[in-house]
């Protein structure tokens, strides 16, 4: 129980690091770095490209292989045992996990994705919108892994 909820925790401490990061970008705290400079830069293009994409990896696996209702149950049984003060994320965990309306049945292959899933999923948590269009135009207009010379014309 206490490996599964230090999972949940984990998926949100990373969006929170990444969100924090982003933000002081955003907001100028690092001399260095603007999302400009990053997103112009071939390696850091690549990073936040793939930050933002594991996360929503993270979430769709979570969503697939641990049906909702175990979730939530593990969720309260670890608030009931450890008590609310062991973590001070419990309410962040908790809407993480909350029910999102999918449901994959293993032995059937049946699969049932309600309307507006996932971003409905996604929207818990945000992103800022213009960093997300930014970071999809760069993948619609630029070869971010340097393979145009495989593929050619």
């Amino acid at each position: 129980m206490e490996r599964f909820y230090n999972l949940f925790e984990s998926i949100y401490s990373y969006y929170n690091s990444v969100y924090t990061y982003l933000t002081d970008i955003n907001e100028g705290k690092y001399i260095e770095f603007t999302l400009d400079a990053i997103l112009s830069d071939k390696e850091g293009k690549r990073l936040i490209i793939e930050t933002i994409y594991h996360y929503g990896v993270m979430l769709l696996l979570l969503d697939r292989l641990i049906p909702a209702i175990a979730r939530e149950r593990i969720i309260t049984c670890y608030i009931r045992y450890s008590g609310s003060s062991q973590s001070s994320h419990s309410t962040s965990v908790a809407k993480l996990c909350k029910d999102t309306g999918y449901s994959y049945n293993k032995a059937s292959k049946i699969e049932v994705i309600p309307e507006k899933y996932p971003a409905k999923y996604y929207a818990r948590f945000k992103l800022d919108q213009k960093l997300v269009e930014s970071l999809i135009n760069t993948m619609k207009d630029d070869d971010i892994y340097d393979m145009v010379t495989v593929y050619g014309n």
